[in-house]
């Protein structure tokens, strides 16, 4: 059963000025990316422009989110000594853990929303909420920030200062795999992501679409497929999250400063 108390306490804690204000300076910034690519690109359609941001910046922001909001969940609590006082409330550590990445979930899927939202906006002006792509945007950030979320808990959950390897994750693995030739596509949760967005490209073939990780291989997902993967992914992965943390004990670290 999942407590709604720590959902709330956690969401404040997440939504907290200091911790979110960053998130949406970096939203605006990728509006303002939208506002000047027809000079980095001349000649792109409005479309192409807002999908190029999109892709290179929002989904790379919800990403970075994901790291840092999902470390925070246990393995920060564990560096700053305070697992003891977590685990101490008459809670089910499955429940408890859950509860908690459900808040970071939503943080991350309000921060992808706020940038894709604010891109829209100034590429598209008033009417953007009448563009399908931003809607099958909201819909991808989302999946994504509760597929990143459980991923990098269980990686927090089974080694230490964890934050090094997501970031790899995040900004090495998703940004190679999508674009490398044969299946490897399906190793990543960006190919999905794109697949269930379906951004339009122009040429599958191209530098850019390549390191946006939008090649052929990714266009061929369909959106439910690709949003079906991700829930039967996220699901499993949560449930060894759930397992492993009910499990194994979880002390303080004594290093840490």
């Amino acid at each position: 059963m999942l407590h709604a108390y720590v959902i709330q306490s956690s969401l404040r804690q997440y939504f907290s000025v200091r911790r979110m204000l960053p998130w949406l300076v970096l939203g605006i910034a990728a509006a303002g990316m939208g506002l000047i690519w027809t000079t980095l690109s001349p000649g792109a359609e409005t479309m192409e422009r807002y999908s190029s941001v999109s892709t290179m910046l929002v989904y790379r922001i919800m990403v970075l989110a994901a790291a840092i909001f999902a470390t925070s969940i246990v393995s920060q609590e564990v560096e700053q000594k305070t697992i003891v006082y977590l685990l101490t409330r008459p809670i089910p550590r499955a429940s408890l853990i859950i509860s908690r990445y459900l808040a970071a979930a939503l943080s991350v899927a309000a921060i992808g929303a706020f940038g894709a939202l604010a891109l829209g906006f100034a590429v598209f002006g008033p009417g953007a909420l009448q563009e399908g792509q931003i809607w099958r945007d909201l819909g991808a950030l989302t999946l994504g920030a509760f597929s990143y979320c459980a991923l990098f808990l269980l990686v927090t959950l089974l080694i230490n200062r964890a934050m090094t390897v997501c970031l790899l994750f995040a900004f090495g693995w998703e940004t190679t795999i999508p674009s490398m030739p044969g299946s490897m596509y399906r190793l990543s949760i960006q190919s999905y992501l794109q697949g269930f967005a379906k951004h339009p490209v122009q040429d599958a073939e191209s530098p850019l679409a390549k390191m946006l990780g939008l090649g052929e291989g990714v266009a061929s997902l369909t959106p439910f497929a690709s949003a079906a993967t991700l829930i039967v992914f996220t699901g499993v992965v949560l449930g060894v999250c759930a397992w492993w943390f009910s499990t194994f004990e979880y002390v303080p670290r004594e290093d840490a400063e």
